[in-house]
């Protein structure tokens, strides 16, 4: 942690956070010391999903590419200019199935150096699908799909919340943090955010907590540490603690004073966390959001907690225009920051704890529009962490041929394993109860399959 970030930090005794108390759970007046007394703060089962959101429709298929001749030749009929140059990628070996010969982008050579220690892995041809999809069941209409399929807001939410054919209320995320919420004191802390709101942590009653990258959110002009500002902080306290006769006011009073503490005790916790991080790559915005993930898991005995889950947002992969230039920045950005994350899970102790994955709105056309690709359907995805069962490609490679039998109009290919079975996998290894699938995943049961088998 950099000076700045320190002085942040130590001034967050004077900061509150915006709407903290709508996100406190069912036990907000416990403190950070009746936790760490707690049986929780002793115990050594914590688990973590990290979701790192693809914003824009990541193109998956120029980070994992065919290389065999026939595979390669079908792959640069349909991308034409937009191709991966076949000398350029990084051989790939798989540890089981017939895959073919792969290469991967060597923009993302961190990436794929987790791969071949084997904690990281690919998973092939995922995407928001309510039962089991062909080409040809698509183009008959004789299957049930997801309704506005390849717009942006409809299948963020929808990938999101998993909860059937058009928009629900519940995150996939929310449910499940709403159950291991209750077995855990610091309840509030079970589903954290770094990028504000998001349909995966939102639902009926429940709403993420939310923090930037540079720590806890803050109110303006409430520094007690800044002499024109303290009298304000001090006047806003003594307002607080004053009796209140309104319901209204009452309940807006406890919230602010329940923000205002928690606010102070987790900064001071963050604090002590900071020392932790070390050689953060710069100007990288997930990087940052990713290490203050770090520090929180850090803190997590300190905390008292078991499970969490932590949602953090990449920019910029809605590629319509110069992809070619636009696609090696991405990917760079995006294994630096991956890659600066597990080595900090290494150097604090959680490897074996914490599993992160990767999930966008879907993936790209294999056809251009001149300069880019345009929206697409099925899409590769990676997860990583010393859970996950590396070094492999789990799912079925689709034919990279528009007009071939995993490619509908413009070349979408259709997936083949569905974002249910993807989230399946992740939640049984956080240890969601069986009885527990069904009303977090709904269209889970349309599947045959439903753990794919990448986490131990």
């Amino acid at each position: 942690m950099n000076n700045f970030q320190r002085r942040r930090f130590l001034k967050l005794g004077a900061k509150t956070m915006t709407g903290a108390g709508l996100a406190l759970g069912a036990n907000p007046m416990l403190t950070l010391a009746q936790a760490s007394e707690s049986g929780f703060a002793d115990g050594d089962d914590y688990r973590a999903l990290v979701c790192v959101y693809l914003e824009g429709g990541s193109d998956g298929f120029s980070l994992l590419v065919p290389t065999g001749n026939a595979e390669y030749n079908e792959y640069t009929q349909s991308r034409q200019e937009l191709s991966v140059g076949r000398d350029t990628l990084l051989d790939l070996s798989t540890l089981s199935g017939d895959h073919g010969s792969l290469g991967f982008n060597q923009f993302a050579e961190p990436l794929y150096n987790l791969y071949q220690e084997q904690r990281m892995a690919m998973v092939a041809n995922v995407g928001n699908i309510i039962v089991p999809t062909t080409k040809f069941q698509y183009e008959d209409k004789s299957v049930p799909l997801p309704a506005q399929l390849f717009s942006h807001a409809d299948q963020e939410i929808q990938w999101q919340q998993l909860q059937g054919r058009g928009r629900a209320e519940n995150g996939w995320g929310a449910i499940a943090a709403e159950h291991f919420s209750t077995y855990q004191e610091r309840d509030y802390l079970t589903s954290v955010t770094l990028d504000g709101a998001n349909y995966w942590q939102s639902g009926s009653g429940q709403r993420p907590f939310a923090m930037k990258e540079t720590g806890l959110l803050e109110f303006a002009g409430l520094d007690k540490t800044n002499e024109w500002e303290q009298p304000r902080a001090e006047a806003f306290a003594r307002v607080m603690q004053m009796q209140q006769n309104h319901v209204f006011s009452s309940a807006y009073a406890d919230v602010q004073n329940r923000a205002l503490r928690i606010t102070e005790e987790l900064g001071a916790v963050l604090e002590s966390n900071g020392s932790i991080i070390t050689e953060q790559p710069e100007q990288n915005s997930l990087a940052a959001q990713l290490a203050m993930v770090a520090q929180l898991i850090a803190a997590r005995g300190q905390l008292g907690m078991r499970r969490q889950i932590f949602y953090v947002r990449m920019k910029g992969f809605d590629v319509h225009d110069h992809q070619n230039k636009t696609q090696p920045y991405l990917f760079s950005e995006l294994a630096k920051a991956l890659s600066f994350f597990q080595t900090t899970l290494d150097e604090i102790g959680e490897t074996d704890n914490v599993t992160t994955f990767t999930a966008s709105d879907f993936g790209r056309s294999l056809t251009g529009n001149g300069d880019g690709t345009d929206h697409g359907w099925g899409n590769h995805l990676m997860v990583m962490g010393g859970a996950v069962k590396g070094g492999d490609v789990y799912g079925t490679m689709p034919r990279m041929s528009v007009d071939g039998p995993d490619a509908i109009q413009n070349g979408r290919v259709v997936p083949t394993l569905a974002s249910a079975q993807y989230a399946a996998t992740l939640l049984r290894w956080m240890g969601l109860p069986e009885d527990q699938m069904t009303e977090t995943l709904p269209t889970l049961s349309n599947f045959a399959q439903n753990d794919l088998g990448f986490l131990s």
